[in-house]
């Protein structure tokens, strides 16, 4: 499988239907932006639950894009994940479900020493941080925050840990979507499936991720900074920087990623394919 091959041909597609993508993915991650704004926690943390096959809106126009000559995507692909969510849910939720419990789980040393930075760990609290972990696709690190933490060589560790553990999941889940909407599995076939398919490609899959990892990097520093300066005039300013960071999200990093993990996915699929077909 050639790594370089995927990101080139990812690009080639990104480039052609840059119109359509870039408006369509705005579409996405403008509702999934919506649950990282909400500052209830508890509230939050439901809502963010229920928006979160919102991405598959990601995967549909990707998919149509790729298999498809001069295709066409409108808010059909785009809103998929809202439109038939009765379909696509158990899958994200129960994905999201087992990576927070899992990445929290490994996060309570760390919780449980936490004292010296909150005061009081209440429900809010808890909600917030799961919050944060299901929307990590639009989190951007507050800077205090993090020098703060980085004071701390235990919270250090046990967080590096913990972003291995949640990345680690993440990748091992990577192909669910697109088996559910190939195939017609339940969720947990869907998961058990996705693994298998994964045995074996997970250090490529983490090659390809840090292709694009840099370009990740610099979404986070570039809003992060924004945000840190005008988070300090007005609130309202603060909200229009974010939404406006979606189209340099999408244009530096989400929309050639989203393409990319696609072909992987059909790559490692033809693969499995063949050992299990002899051919």
């Amino acid at each position: 499988m050639n790594i370089r091959g995927i990101k080139q041909q990812a690009n080639h597609i990104y480039l052609k239907y840059r119109q359509q993508i870039i408006p369509e993915f705005f579409y996405v991650g403008y509702v999934g932006l919506l649950a990282q704004y909400l500052q209830s926690g508890l509230f939050s943390f439901f809502v963010s639950l229920f928006l979160s096959p919102i991405a598959h809106g990601y995967v549909k126009c990707v998919m149509k894009l790729t298999d498809e000559d001069h295709a066409r995507i409108d808010y059909h692909q785009s809103m998929v994940g809202i439109m038939e969510f009765p379909r696509v849910a158990p899958a994200y939720l129960m994905r999201k479900a087992i990576i927070l419990f899992l990445t929290v789980v490994v996060a309570l040393p760390t919780i449980f020493s936490f004292h010296h930075f909150i005061p009081e760990l209440s429900i809010e609290w808890f909600s917030s941080l799961g919050n944060a972990f299901i929307q990590t696709e639009f989190f951007v690190p507050d800077f205090q925050e993090i020098a703060l933490i980085a004071e701390n060589a235990f919270i250090v560790l046990n967080f590096i840990v913990c972003l291995l553990v949640y990345l680690g999941l993440t990748g091992l889940f990577m192909p669910v979507p697109y088996v559910m909407e190939l195939e017609e599995f339940s969720w947990s076939e869907c998961i058990q499936y996705s693994i298998q398919l994964m045995k074996g490609n997970m250090f490529k899959f983490i090659q390809l991720y840090i292709g694009y990892i840099l370009r990740h990097a610099l979404y986070w520093s570039v809003t992060g900074l924004v945000l840190l300066f005008v988070g300090t005039i007005n609130e309202i300013l603060m909200l229009f920087c974010m939404v406006t960071s979606l189209f340099f999200y999408i244009g530096v990093f989400k929309g050639r990623f989203e393409i990319a993990k696609y072909l992987f996915y059909k790559e490692i699929r033809g693969d499995y394919d063949e050992r299990f077909t002899g051919n």
